[in-house]
Formats: structure tokens, sequence, C-alpha cells
């Protein structure tokens, strides 16, 4: 597993005052740097890697998104020159991007697979006839239920179980540097994730 160390000071460099986020932005003295394009997503917002990076307080990284971009927002640097607006804007497209990357297993798994020499795409495949026999079903169900709620409800409640399955077998695999399975799982909970999307859609257009 990729260990990071982080490149992040819990100083400004310029005052030498506590930050109050990793970012090198200073509202006491007006001090706003970049951060080098190596730092890890879990050292944007101060949360370990590990011995595990899949596992992740939710609650505590949307706390610290919420503070990081308090701190980096463009509007609050607009009056002190465009030099550093531009870095605030650029921090605060990084902060977006880790967000958005951790909060949910399947982008989390994907940037994890990813700094560990494992990327996903678009053409990655299953062999498992089995599985995809059982995404195929999921989705004529799907298509078929056209005045059903309790059966798209049905599909919803077994998939997302199946889900919860399958985030639980990447995380193990993620924490045992298994990357090869922890890939064929992140694969899987893609499909499992286009059924949820498509009977969730469904619903809502049954219920409007």
């Amino acid at each position: 597993m990729r260990r990071f160390l982080s490149t992040l000071a819990s100083r400004c460099s310029s005052c030498s005052q506590t930050l109050p986020t990793p970012l090198p932005a200073c509202s006491r003295c007006g001090s706003i740097s970049p951060i080098p394009p190596s730092t890890s997503f879990h050292d944007i917002f101060a949360l370990p890697s590990r011995p595990n990076p899949f596992v992740v307080d939710t609650a505590l990284l949307k706390r610290r998104f919420r503070e990081a971009q308090a701190v980096c927002h463009p509007d609050s640097w607009a009056s002190k020159g465009q030099h550093k607006q531009d870095i605030a804007q650029n921090l605060s497209s990084r902060v977006n991007e880790a967000y958005n990357s951790l909060l949910h297993p399947l982008s989390r798994a994907e940037y994890i697979l990813e700094e560990n020499g494992s990327p996903m795409s678009e053409n990655d495949k299953l062999d498992d006839i089995e599985f995809i026999s059982e995404i195929m079903e999921a989705r004529e169900s799907i298509d078929e239920a056209h005045d059903e709620e309790d059966e798209l409800r049905r599909i919803i409640g077994e998939n997302t179980a199946k889900i919860e399955g399958t985030v639980g077998v990447l995380e193990q695999a993620v924490g045992a540097q298994e990357w090869v399975g922890a890939k064929e799982a992140a694969v899987r909970l893609r499909y499992l994730e286009g059924i949820g999307a498509a009977a969730k859609r469904k619903l809502e257009n049954l219920e409007d």
C-alpha cells in the first residue's frame, strides 16, 4: 500500500500561528500557498490513511470539508489580490475533488486503487457469470415494473443488502492490500450501484 508522508504543515509559514485546517491558508496574516500535487486526499482533511485508507469517518469528513472550504473559498480572498484568489481557487478545487472522492465507497475505492497502481476503467468486466446474470435479471425486473412500486422497493432493498456486503468485502481487501480482490469488489459495486440508481429513478417516476 502506498504510504503518504504528510506534506502539509500545521503552522503558518509567515506568522507561525497554528492553522485552522491542514491547508496553508491563514486568515490571521493573509498568507496562502498552493499544496504539492502529491498531497493525498486524506491529508487534505487530516484523516488517517492507516491502517486502512478505505475506512473513513464520513461525518468527520463532512465537517472537515466545511472547515476547509471556509478558509480557502475564493470569495474570501477576493480583496487580497488576484494571485492569492487564484491560489484559493485551486485549493478549493482540490478540496472539492478530495471530498467527492472520499465521501462514497465506490469513488473512494477508485481513488485508492489508482494510488496503488490498479486503476479502474469503464472496460473492467467480471468473469462471474452468475453475478452478471443476477444483474441482467434485476434490470429486466426494473424495466417490467410499470406500476409495481412494491416490486421496485423489494429490488432496492435486496440490492442495498448486496451493496453493503460488497463494501465489506472491499474494505477487507484494501486492508489486506489484496488489490486484485479489491478491484473485483469495486467493479461489482459499480454494477450494483447502477442497479440501485435505475430502480430508484423508476420508483421516483411512478411516485410523481
